[in-house]
């Protein structure tokens, strides 16, 4: 007689949720930089008007929020991959359809 056994579908989903993040969030912190919540702030100030908090007047307000708009479309370009990689865990069926959307991170 041979004995069978099914994984918990969810539990895998889970531990393949865990392992996309575990590959996806080093990148996100990389691509922010340690600086990111100053380069976040010298935007929002540069939005609100020159001389006000962060951004004095011998900045280039255009410049600083151009340069956050392609930090920020680069960490969107991330995370829309690390979205698309935990739909895919999530449609997945099998532990070993995971494991394969696991190994090709």
């Amino acid at each position: 007689m041979k004995i069978t056994g099914k994984k918990n579908i969810e539990a895998e989903r889970l531990r393949g949720r865990a392992a996309i993040d575990a590959v996806y969030i080093p990148k996100v912190n990389a691509a922010m930089g340690p600086k990111f919540a100053l380069y976040q702030a010298k935007a929002h100030s540069a939005l609100a008007g020159v001389g006000i908090g962060f951004v004095s007047k011998s900045d280039n307000a255009q410049d600083i929020i151009d340069r956050f708009d392609a930090l920020s479309k680069s960490i969107a370009k991330i995370e829309t991959e690390r979205q698309m990689a935990q739909a895919k865990i999530d449609a997945a069926t099998s532990a070993a359809e995971i494991d394969a959307i696991i190994a090709s991170l």
